[in-house]
């Protein structure tokens, strides 16, 4: 592989491992929001069951109480942060070669850097699409211009799904308490 070539992929799985560990921040932070939020909702829930004493009500509360200790033990399980902590020193030791492919070297040095990069691939999980997609999406339009044409509805169609998915975990609650009243009213 040539220099530039090699200077070019190791700038695309780094920045796309950049864009990992923040989407794995970010989806940590969500999650921690949706545990307080759900564990808050959950307590309404069970005010208003006293209040109300409504059976639906009771029963989706202790739906709600069992699926949130299971989620929750099950998401702090997959450690994003500590993924993310991975991705992070992958990336970093990828930008040592990254600026050693700046400087004048050897071609023996290129050979070494290239199998250098192998091995720094070999000590992190991949990324996912979705990173790459990211990296496209902020690269210039010169080093992207073939590749983000093929690509650029995958890209929108990640961002639009995972809105979605976050907004109906957010509504869930809502509909899970009028679904309660409207058959509490209904009985």
């Amino acid at each position: 592989m040539d220099k530039e070539k090699l200077k070019n992929t190791i700038w695309t799985t780094r920045i796309s491992r950049v864009n990992a560990e923040s989407r794995l921040l970010r989806k940590n932070s969500f999650i921690q929001g949706v545990n307080i939020y759900y564990s808050c909702v959950t307590i309404i829930f069970s005010i208003l069951t006293l209040i109300e004493n409504n059976y639906a009500l009771s029963l989706i509360t202790v739906f709600m109480t069992i699926s949130l200790l299971v989620t929750i033990l099950y998401l702090n399980s997959l450690k994003y942060s500590e993924c993310a902590r991975d991705y992070r020193s992958n990336y970093t030791m990828l930008y040592k070669l990254e600026l050693e492919l700046n400087r004048d070297i050897s071609e023996e040095r290129i050979k070494q850097i290239e199998i250098e990069y192998c091995d720094l691939l070999d000590t992190s999980c991949n990324h996912i699409a979705f990173d790459y997609y990211c990296t496209m999406y902020g690269a210039d339009k010169d080093f992207r211009k073939n590749k983000w044409n093929s690509i650029r509805h995958k890209y929108y169609f990640g961002i639009i799904w995972r809105l979605i998915v976050k907004v109906l975990v957010l509504l869930l609650p809502i509909a899970l308490y009028l679904g309660a009243w409207w058959y509490n009213a209904s009985v």
